[in-house]
């Protein structure tokens, strides 16, 4: 299956590489314009489409990495969606009598409230005390097949990283790390940890809600959790402004209460992982994809922070130095500095409504890029971790002063941490 699969990649990449060659002389030669870099991004998210599997879910995670590839390649990347048919109810029903869990869940809905392409959810009710559960069940040897893709996208990637355009990207590590967190989510034991700590993180936090789970129920194939009926999108227009405000300053809050106190980061907070419970409670959903910093790095955010908030831009150079993988052996530092310093004095100079984290980080990235200089993954997903949540919190308050309410937990980890 690996060789068969294996081949149907590599007719597709050969077919989509001579198409892109012929078009852009074919354009060239009718003297009309087109961009060589859009145009391959547009080929690259055609291609991941096209082929499924772990390319397209490669291929978004990909477009969060704005540190690593150009803004145009992230953008089409990020435009890949999950295309799957739903599990038929017998293979459903079939996963859940493989556990005996069809004697403990009764009624359970075999069209899913959620589907993608490593597991989907469905509704249930426990037996023992008729409580409402969710059951979040892993396709059929899905692992076994993104593991295959990754391998190939890796073997792809190592003729990829010898392209004169890429030898400065570090591209194969970059698809390795992708992979990495690709095949992690298919670890249901993994996650049931993560979900476990998640929950005692916000146990005595009053305004959050993260489902319990039920763990005497839960298999490497299925998770069984607290289902949290009538929730609601932040960005519903139903939903009151004041009780919404709310929910996404506690958001902001959580969130960085992760990243500077425990450390512990869920990487993954967009609309459908951040709701609104009935009782106007925030509820964080979906514990696949979190990351646990070292003393090292919450240190070096917690400072590069407060770079920001202070207008210390050669203090903020001077990290993205230190957290670098590796530096060019021809890095301009002064020049380097000098660009992260005008930035950082610009950004600070700017009103609570008019900071954006996406327009900041995307300029950061940029003059990394410019420069060769990349940085950890750990420190990469903490920034990124915030860009997703800013995507919730200002589409609907723009005015959301992400900085201020970072403050408190910067100065307690630093005090906590030195």
């Amino acid at each position: 299956m690996v060789i068969i699969r294996f081949l149907h990649v590599f007719l597709i990449l050969g077919f989509e590489v001579i198409r892109f060659v012929l078009t852009f002389c074919f354009y060239i030669l009718l003297g009309k314009p087109l961009t060589l870099r859009v145009y391959f991004a547009q080929t690259l998210a055609l291609i991941c489409e096209h082929l499924g599997g772990a390319f397209p879910k490669i291929g978004q995670i990909l477009a969060t990495r704005a540190d690593l590839l150009p803004l145009e390649i992230c953008e089409a990347l990020s435009c890949l969606q999950d295309q799957v048919k739903a599990l038929s109810p017998n293979i459903t029903k079939q996963i859940l009598d493989k556990y005996t869990l069809s004697h403990k869940i009764k009624n359970v809905d075999f069209t899913p409230i959620a589907s993608g392409t490593i597991a989907q959810v469905h509704r249930g009710i426990r037996c023992d005390d008729n409580c409402e559960v969710a059951l979040k069940v892993l396709r059929p040897t899905v692992r076994e097949a993104l593991k295959s893709d990754c391998l190939i996208i890796q073997f792809f990637g190592q003729f990829i990283a010898k392209l004169p355009a890429m030898q400065s990207i570090p591209v194969k590590e970059a698809l390795k790390e992708a992979s990495d967190i690709l095949i992690g989510q298919t670890d249901f034991m993994r996650e049931a940890s993560n979900l476990k700590r998640l929950h005692a993180l916000f146990a005595n936090n009053h305004n959050v809600i993260v489902p319990v789970l039920h763990e005497n129920l839960c298999t490497p194939e299925i998770l069984v959790m607290e289902f949290i009926p009538g929730l609601q999108k932040l960005s519903d227009p139903a939903l009151p402004e004041h009780f919404a405000r709310k929910a996404l300053t506690v958001g902001v809050q959580s969130l960085y209460n992760m990243i500077f106190k425990e450390g512990f980061i869920h990487c993954d907070m967009h609309p459908g992982n951040v709701l609104m419970a009935p009782d106007n409670r925030l509820v964080i959903l979906d514990a696949g994809f979190m990351t646990q910093l070292d003393n090292s790095t919450r240190r070096n955010f917690a400072r590069f922070f407060l770079s920001i908030a202070f207008c210390e831009g050669n203090t903020a150079a001077q990290i993205v130095r230190e957290t670098a993988t590796n530096l060019p052996s021809n890095l301009n530092i002064k020049a380097f500095d000098l660009e992260i310093t005008c930035l950082i004095k610009r950004v600070g100079g700017l009103r609570a409504r008019d900071f954006q984290v996406a327009g900041f980080v995307g300029e950061l990235f940029a003059i990394q890029r410019k420069h060769g200089i990349y940085g950890t993954n750990q420190f990469t997903l903490t920034i990124l971790s915030l860009l997703v949540f800013e995507g919730v919190a200002k589409q609907r308050f723009p005015d959301l002063n992400f900085q201020q309410e970072a403050v408190p937990f910067v100065m307690a980890a630093l005090n906590k941490i030195n």
